[in-house]
């Protein structure tokens, strides 16, 4: 099995992150993490209406698709950034109407089924406030048709909080299992 981590996060070892590589110490397979801060991503120019489809454009977006198609299942780690998802994660996801129209990569049949997972982290009455965002996932993923497994909400107010909170770390090691 195989794991493909995407994380949102616009900050090295940011919360989410952290909450991700905690979790994933209890994956029984490979793991491999994409950070989409070091990669270039292009807003979306919405063409799906357009005869010819999509522009090509030139960037790493095509690329982590591709990591997707070949993984086992997918975790998403972001932030929770004004009660959605990172810019980093909504950019690349709006792109994915874009690989939806390239019949080379069979996109949303390769999603289909695929066991997906989502940790985010914030602030505030974070357990109420993230709820917005996992519903965001959840329709995400059944219009994918990918099976969304499970979810993780942390709670962290500053770089490191997430590292202090020893029973969410109790609670996020028993990920996977």
């Amino acid at each position: 099995m195989s794991l493909l981590i995407i994380s949102g996060s616009s900050r090295e070892n940011g919360n989410a992150e952290y909450l991700a590589k905690e979790a994933v110490a209890s994956y029984k397979g490979e793991v491999k993490w994409i950070q989409l801060r070091e990669h270039t991503i292009q807003q979306i120019t919405d063409q799906r209406h357009d005869a010819n489809g999509f522009e090509h454009v030139n960037d790493d977006h095509s690329s982590i698709v591709e990591e997707m198609i070949k993984a086992d299942e997918i975790l998403f780690a972001t932030p929770l950034y004004w009660y959605g998802m990172s810019g980093h994660m909504k950019t690349f996801i709006d792109r994915w109407s874009q690989a939806l129209r390239d019949d080379s990569l069979n996109f949303k049949k390769s999603m289909s089924g695929k066991p997906s997972y989502v940790i985010t982290c914030g602030g505030d009455q974070v357990q109420l406030k993230a709820l917005p965002l996992i519903l965001q996932f959840r329709h995400i993923f059944e219009f994918m048709g990918m099976d969304f497994k499970k979810y993780f909400i942390g709670e962290a107010r500053k770089p490191g909080d997430a590292a202090d909170n020893v029973e969410q770390l109790k609670k996020v090691a028993d990920f996977f299992i």
